[in-house]
């Protein structure tokens, strides 16, 4: 993935922010953090339906989701790699 060209929208920023806070959490489990980061996504995809609901516009929100998610899932991945190497060096 290439980080360098990622633009978020205010809200998707949210949505990784969210989701980085739980690949932080060391205590969970790979399984249990993925599952929170589609939490994240599907309640972000709720705001963006409530504004819409309002007469505002949602573009671009839901793309913008996407990435953040994928986003969050490679460095969920990458992390867990890393650590899994580094479980095995000790």
């Amino acid at each position: 993935m290439d980080t360098n060209s990622i633009e978020l929208t205010d809200l998707a920023r949210g949505l990784l922010r969210a989701s980085l806070e739980d690949i932080a959490n060391i205590t969970l489990t790979p399984a249990v953090i993925a599952n929170r980061i589609d939490g994240h996504f599907d309640r972000y995809l709720e705001k963006v339906a409530n504004i819409e609901k309002q007469g505002q516009s949602g573009a671009g929100q839901r793309e913008s989701f996407e990435k953040a998610r994928d986003f969050a899932r490679e460095v969920l991945r990458i992390s867990r790699t890393k650590s899994n190497v580094s479980a095995k060096a000790a």
